[in-house]
């Protein structure tokens, strides 16, 4: 990958630019940027410099061209963009025990807000979704997208936006430098009560309950440091 040939505080006053336009323009997933003539215009910049910003967010997965129809933006969650910044980020074992013990810290304190603010709907839907592992587990596999769907709506329940859109790299960091414990004999099922017990603590509005039951899934699931 080749840098961009724009110095580098043009490059960010482009780039921030493109945010702010992005977020002015309420433009979601899917949706198509404004053409490159129009972003120079409305930035004030050369479009050469503004078609390098896009080359380098298209390199890393943030947009996607199609021929004849333009540059539409992806989802920031993009797989290959989390795996391209891991590699780079996480090339130490400080870095990734740091990273470890954030997603502890994010949980935990997701599981506390849940408790305070979840709704009787999200309890439901949070209680479906272990119902969906159970089965999986019944049919001997291995719930990974129930366990993910499980987590996210414990982030959602938090009602903090910021926080989720931390998470999520977090998430996915963390799978990349430890091997999750779900294939161990027995850790389905274990793995499963641990859920409930996190969901029965925010059913209860009981924060430091439900703080502590997050922490000992984690833990158990070798996705944080027994030491935190």
């Amino acid at each position: 990958m080749m840098l961009p040939e724009v110095g580098s505080d043009k490059f960010q006053a482009i780039l921030h630019g493109i945010n702010h336009l992005i977020e002015e323009d309420r433009l979601k997933p899917g949706d198509r940027l404004p053409s490159e003539r129009e972003l120079a215009e409305r930035l004030g910049a050369g479009r050469s410099s503004v078609r390098e910003v896009l080359r380098a967010l298209e390199l890393l997965g943030l947009i996607t061209t199609r021929r004849g129809e333009g540059r539409f933006l992806n989802r920031h969650d993009a797989h290959y963009l989390v795996d391209i910044l891991a590699f780079y980020i996480l090339r130490d074992e400080r870095s990734q025990e740091d990273l470890l013990e954030m997603r502890l810290l994010l949980e935990m304190d997701a599981a506390r807000l849940a408790a305070e603010r979840v709704t009787a709907e999200e309890i439901a839907q949070m209680s479906d979704i272990l119902e969906k592992m159970k089965e999986k587990i019944r049919q001997n596999q291995l719930p990974v997208a129930e366990d993910f769907a499980f987590h996210r709506q414990i982030i959602s329940a938090a009602k903090n936006r910021l926080l989720s859109r931390v998470w999520y790299p977090i998430l996915h960091f963390s799978q990349c430098v430890r091997l999750n414990a779900s294939s161990w004999p027995g850790r389905p099922l274990q793995a499963l009560a641990e859920h409930r017990e996190v969901l029965a603590a925010i059913a209860s509005h009981d924060p430091e309950r439900a703080a502590e039951a997050m922490k000992h899934h984690l833990v158990q699931s070798g996705l944080a440091n027994t030491s935190a």
